[in-house]
């Protein structure tokens, strides 16, 4: 998956695509009805077809899970509450705490 696809609003973009054709797809399934013989048949394709079409949009929801995991697993995904300026607010605030650390110390050690 391209970087310019991992925002959060592609993300969220995408997720809300698959959702909606998931459900487009059930609600097409449950308009066909059996009617009478001529339309049986037709009735029947289009019902194999909307079928094979809600898997596929079951299956792509699934893939948007497993990117999701993976995304979550190796830290490229941002969560709720996670921004550059918290990640840099929190960088500064462990510079602070270890450059305390080495004053505590004396300047014993220089690396912690």
């Amino acid at each position: 998956m391209e970087s310019n696809q991992r925002t959060s609003d592609a993300l969220l973009a995408r997720a809300n695509r698959d959702i909606s054709a998931l459900v487009r797809r059930f609600e097409n399934i449950l308009e066909y009805n059996a009617g009478d013989r001529n339309t049986a048949a037709v009735n029947a394709y289009k019902l194999d077809v909307e079928t094979a079409n809600l898997i596929r949009a079951a299956e792509d929801i699934l893939a948007l899970t497993r990117v999701l995991k993976e995304m979550w697993l190796f830290g490229k995904l941002q969560t709720v509450g996670m921004n550059e300026a918290a990640e840099e607010k929190a960088e500064a605030s462990a510079q602070g705490v270890e450059e305390g650390l080495r004053k505590l110390v004396g300047g014993g050690m220089n690396t912690l």
